[in-house]
């Protein structure tokens, strides 16, 4: 009988596998859950409460300085409108009368008629009857011993109740304006002082009072009247200077 053979036991690996560490599984990342997502795109989305009062503060105070500004620029506006019609008035204040005698008599006697227009505002207003509480007559205020001392030059035959003539006062004053410009070189603050004052007087303030001993400002007049007189007639004759006679130099 023949013999049967048996397949063979299998054998044992000879590595032990008790030994063998386990092997340890990849841990698996698991996302998010969807509350966690809402959560963190709230978180994301908000904008800090510090940095929104900040703002809230600047939007303010950059409101409050546009109005100030604009506050500012009206009132300045204004004020200048408010100059411009101030101003405009008192050229018109300041007309010429009897132009044509001005420019004559002025041109004679090498005067500047805006200076001429000057003095008369101030001496008489263009009143060619006026007379003050010292008896100066006329549209230039001339006194009596100016007019004899004009008088004994001219020698015209007028006579001191022609001092209300317009034309023939006009004519006094301009020559006599001619004679202090010859005296001052020309410096209206002196002429007008000695005009008003006397020309020693104006002498002596310039040597005393003038910072160099010779050019005489309005500051420096020691006499109040005088100073106040020269003071608005310098302020006539700029504005006449610059209104009626700008082309003559």
């Amino acid at each position: 009988m023949s013999e049967v053979k048996l397949p063979s036991a299998p054998q044992r690996n000879r590595r032990s596998t008790r030994h063998q560490q386990p092997v340890q599984k990849e841990k698996t990342i698991q996302p998010n859950k969807p509350a966690d997502r809402r959560r963190k795109k709230r978180a994301s989305g908000q904008f800090p409460v510090r940095t929104v009062i900040v703002l809230c503060l600047v939007l303010v105070l950059a409101g409050v300085m546009l109005g100030i500004a604009n506050g500012n620029m009206k009132r300045l506006t204004e004020d200048r409108e408010r100059a411009a019609q101030d101003y405009q008035m008192l050229v018109e204040r300041h007309t010429v009368g009897y132009r044509d005698y001005i420019e004559r008599y002025a041109a004679e006697n090498d005067v500047h008629p805006a200076f001429i227009a000057a003095i008369i505002l101030r001496e008489s207003s263009y009143d060619p009857s006026a007379e003050s509480s010292v008896g100066a007559r006329g549209l230039m205020q001339v006194m009596e011993d100016t007019y004899e001392f004009v008088n004994r030059k001219l020698n015209d035959g007028a006579t001191w109740s022609d001092m209300y003539d317009a034309e023939t006062n006009i004519r006094y004053g301009c020559w006599y304006i001619g004679y202090l410009s010859r005296i001052f070189n020309g410096d209206p603050i002196k002429i007008a002082c000695a005009y008003h004052a006397g020309p020693n007087n104006v002498k002596l303030w310039a040597m005393k009072y003038a910072d160099d001993g010779v050019n005489l400002k309005v500051e420096d007049i020691p006499m109040e009247d005088t100073r106040y007189y020269a003071g608005k007639v310098m302020n006539a004759y700029a504005i006449y200077f610059q209104h009626y006679y700008q082309d003559q130099v």
